[in-house]
């Protein structure tokens, strides 16, 4: 939440109460709060957390990430899958078979075939399947290392998105833990107000009525002031989770918001989106993809054509059935040859997979028309937003210079008894509500940088 809305309401009412009370001598002038002392404090602590740091263990933490870490792993594993399947069929057997007793006829008297009742089998086949070899494993060897390219480009966009989520719940914890602060001194300052204008009542210089009011504003800024610490609680929370941090650990900021360096020349929005269009890895991930289908559809067409396999049998079996008559002894043969087979149903089959395969590859073409059209517009609203962030960061600058200045020359005339505390008040008010759009102007500008540059792929 803002405390904008708040310190309005606040401007407003003292505004009423400083027209309603005529100028007179007032109590001792409102010390101001020592806003700025506080955020050096809370800024830039030795050993805190940086938004780099938090997008590095996003990262880490990220199950999106491992879920895609796992991805990429079983892709690579797929490589394995293709490479073994160039190594021809190898087929090793052994066997025994005890036979039951069988009467031959005698060819002469006296004279029969020996009847062997133990068979013992040694063998050793090899198939060469040509036509895979040549033609359809390349391909699908093609598509497999497209599909590790796509399971890689991923999980980096995986790591990105990450990241830049990690930053800005970064910055918005930040934020958060800022407004803190501003409520605090709020509070203390509203207080010290109520105070003055109390005792500007006793003496019948204000009325009840802006007492009252004053009063209510109070409860307004301690109902402000629970609400944006349990959002600091919340952004806390949310920001442990994002990073993998435990409930013990403190969580200190340890990165200057306020120091602001010399930024990088904005470029236009077509320049930018050219740039995201050629870097973006959830665009390699499509690419990818569509042309690893490229090459499973091609693969798939070898089914049509005629299968050529090489093939080579030797045996060492006892009896052997070549060896006639059969004799009780082990004896080696060989055989090599081979085969040309073609099936119909192969051939039919295939039409319906090809229109499979085309349909996949105008989904992946639509997904990617659709990825380009949405870089475009995330790339023309992030760039209008540093714009505008830039252009606020800017007037939060005029702002805060003009309430400073305000403040100093209320407390010099009320030092000169030419001003009074309701003015002061004023001021001192002003310069809060200042200090609260200088800082959200600041946050803003750091997360519409870092989503500019998520979105146009250079981070």
């Amino acid at each position: 939440m803002r405390l904008l809305p708040l310190a309005a309401t606040v401007v407003v009412g003292l505004a009423t109460a400083a027209v309603a009370q005529p100028a007179a001598p007032a109590p001792a002038p409102l010390v101001p709060s020592p806003f700025d002392a506080a955020l050096a404090a809370l800024l830039a602590r030795p050993g805190g957390l940086t938004a780099d740091q938090a997008a590095a263990r996003a990262v880490a933490a990220s199950p999106a990430v491992r879920r895609k870490v796992a991805e990429t792993a079983s892709a690579r594993a797929g490589r394995d899958d293709v490479t073994f399947a160039f190594v021809p069929h190898t087929t090793l057997t052994a066997g025994y078979t005890r036979l039951s007793d069988v009467e031959l006829p005698e060819l002469a008297p006296g004279f029969s075939f020996p009847v062997v009742l133990d068979s013992f089998h040694l063998g050793a086949q090899v198939a060469i399947p040509v036509t895979d070899l040549f033609l359809r494993l390349p391909p699908l060897g093609r598509a497999t290392e497209l599909g590790i390219v796509a399971a890689e480009r991923g999980q980096r966009g995986a790591e990105l998105t990450a990241a830049v989520d990690a930053r800005v719940a970064y910055y918005e914890w930040v934020r958060a833990e800022l407004q803190v602060v501003v409520a605090e001194r709020l509070l203390v300052q509203v207080s010290a107000n109520l105070g003055q204008i109390e005792a500007l009542a006793e003496v019948n210089r204000v009325s009840r009525a802006d007492v009252l009011r004053l009063q209510a504003q109070l409860a307004q800024v301690e109902l402000a002031q629970a609400q944006v610490g349990q959002l600091a609680a919340l952004r806390g929370e949310q920001l442990r989770i994002a990073i993998g941090a435990g409930a013990d650990e403190p969580l200190a900021i340890g990165e200057d918001i306020r120091a602001v360096g010399p930024d990088a020349e904005l470029v236009g929005a077509a320049e930018l989106t050219r740039a995201a269009l050629a870097r973006r890895p959830e665009l390699e991930t499509l690419m990818a993809a569509r042309a690893a289908v490229a090459q499973q559809r091609k693969a798939a067409g070898v089914e049509r054509l005629p299968r050529l396999s090489l093939f080579a049998q030797a045996v060492y079996d006892n009896p052997n059935q070549r060896i006639i008559p059969a004799q009780d002894a082990f004896s080696f043969t060989w055989a090599a040859g081979a085969q040309l087979s073609w099936s119909l149903n192969d051939y039919l089959d295939h039409g319906p997979d090809d229109a499979r395969w085309d349909a996949q590859l105008r989904a992946l073409d639509a997904d990617r028309a659709g990825l380009e059209l949405g870089v475009r517009i995330q790339v023309t609203a992030a760039r209008q937003a540093v714009v505008l962030a830039d252009r606020a960061y800017a007037a939060t600058r005029r702002g805060l210079a003009a309430a400073e200045e305000s403040h100093r020359v209320r407390q010099e005339l009320l030092a000169a008894e030419r001003g009074t505390a309701l003015e002061l008040i004023d001021a001192d008010t002003e310069l809060t509500r200042a200090r609260i759009a200088a800082i959200d102007a600041l946050i803003d500008r750091r997360i519409a940088r870092v989503r500019l540059a998520h979105v146009s792929g250079s981070e």
